[in-house]
């Protein structure tokens, strides 16, 4: 991680406290769960980070993910889903063929 990647981290979860409407998509309830899980899964990442080097980096990396959003609240995984299912709705509907029937029985 360099230098520019951290700072770049630093000014989103300042923006993300100061602005928390723009940024919030996670729920209180899963904020908690997210900063509870993620401080578990960070410190057995960190202790048994030498004992099991790949664990330990996988356990660092899940629960710098999850205490990042519970922290700011906001979950990019989620943000993404979401602007997935707003490009799956049609904007307009093109008709291309009209059918006309006299039959009304």
């Amino acid at each position: 991680m360099t230098n520019d990647d951290l700072n770049k981290t630093l000014n989103n979860i300042t923006e993300a406290w100061k602005y928390p409407e723009l940024y919030e998509n996670v729920s209180k309830s899963e904020r908690w769960l997210s900063g509870a899980a993620g401080t578990y899964f960070l410190y057995k990442g960190l202790s048994g980070l030498f004992s099991h080097p790949i664990i330990g980096l996988t356990g660092v990396a899940i629960g710098a993910s999850l205490l990042y959003r519970g922290v700011t609240g906001y979950c990019p995984m989620r943000d993404l889903a979401q602007q997935k299912e707003e490009q799956l709705i049609p904007d307009e509907v093109i008709v291309t063929e009209t059918f006309i029937t006299d039959d009304l029985k």
